[in-house]
């Protein structure tokens, strides 16, 4: 995330807080606070980049949860009372949040506010947040990117190396279908990062596809970033088939099919909607639950959790729904008849 750790010890007046006290990755954080000493202990030692504050004369709860590391960072918001936060550190970060209820007022170091409300989605740059303060009965989730992996997504989907950062508009519709689906991939994804299983092989792909997603979807004031692709022919979606083919057992990136298909990820995106009918992110998992329903079928010592976590299914409520999606019957009506 381009945290400068280097620069944020600071002193508070009782000392120099330490860095990880001001930040520091968290496969989960859960805090509920409903008072003044407990808003105090979080801002000491909860290892968030922001320091919170109650709103003047308001009472005290606030409610957040999700995983932060070094590369993404998605959490929940939930306050019956108003709030305000303010940056612990300086993070070259891009932040989109969606609000579901109540309102968010921002103000950047220019002395520029920005309101963002129920139903509308903002983004903006952390480091040039001053403070952000929410409404009483204020939900939201918002996930921060590091500006490199947006300006490296960018580039992928336009095959051009001297493409500029789009200027994406601080608040927009959430519900457009393109934002409807970044906002699921952040659900999605927020709930396997705080679940996560060494083995499980979607995290990655769901990483990347979540800034493609982004990128793609959210409107800027230039237009669209690229021109439309030219017409992909079935050679180079042949070669990706065969690299997805060969590596269903590992964890593999958008970007590695392409650069395997010699193609940039939105002329892939493209390729794969003509000649094979989906997303290759789609084709992927349909491959993979494939070999979990061919494992099932034959007669095994191994239980329908251990062969789903062999082909990177750690979740077994995502994968009994997406098996159940594309074979209409339950992975454990698929072997009851054969071990009966």
């Amino acid at each position: 995330m381009n945290l400068d750790l280097n620069d944020i010890a600071r002193s508070d007046g009782r000392g120099a807080l330490r860095r990880s006290a001001i930040w520091r990755p968290q496969p989960r954080f859960v805090h509920e606070i409903t008072t003044t000493l407990q808003l105090d202990a979080v801002n000491d030692a909860g290892g968030i980049a922001v320091q919170f504050e109650p709103t003047p004369r308001s009472a005290v709860h606030l409610a957040f949860e999700g995983s932060q590391s070094e590369t993404l960072s998605i959490w929940t918001t939930r306050a019956h009372h108003g709030f305000i936060s303010r940056p612990k550190l300086a993070a070259d970060l891009i932040t989109i949040r969606f609000v579901r209820t109540g309102f968010m007022l921002r103000d950047d170091k220019r002395g520029e506010g920005t309101v963002v409300g129920f139903d509308q989605a903002m983004c903006a740059s952390f480091g040039e947040m001053h403070h952000e303060q929410a409404s009483a009965g204020f939900s939201a989730t918002t996930a921060s990117i590091g500006r490199d992996a947006v300006e490296r997504a960018c580039r992928t989907l336009s095959g051009s190396e001297s493409v500029l950062l789009p200027r994406f508009l601080s608040v927009v519709d959430a519900n457009s279908p393109g934002l409807a689906a970044l906002r699921q991939t952040l659900a999605v994804l927020q709930d396997q990062l705080v679940r996560r299983i060494d083995n499980d092989l979607t995290v990655p792909l769901l990483q990347e596809l979540l800034v493609y997603q982004f990128v793609s979807a959210w409107p800027s004031s230039g237009g669209s970033m690229t021109p439309k692709p030219a017409d992909i022919s079935v050679r180079p979606i042949k070669l990706a088939l065969d690299f997805i083919e060969a590596n269903l057992r590992r964890a593999i990136r958008i970007s590695d099919i392409a650069h395997a298909a010699g193609l940039n990820a939105r002329a892939l995106q493209t390729g794969f909607r003509r000649h094979v009918g989906c997303s290759p992110v789609q084709y992927l998992i349909s491959r993979r639950l494939d070999r979990v329903h061919a494992a099932l079928q034959l007669e095994s010592d191994l239980s329908i959790q251990d062969i789903a976590t062999i082909w990177g299914f750690t979740h077994m409520s995502d994968f009994g729904r997406r098996y159940r999606q594309r074979f209409g019957r339950s992975p454990r009506d698929t072997v009851k008849p054969i071990r009966q």
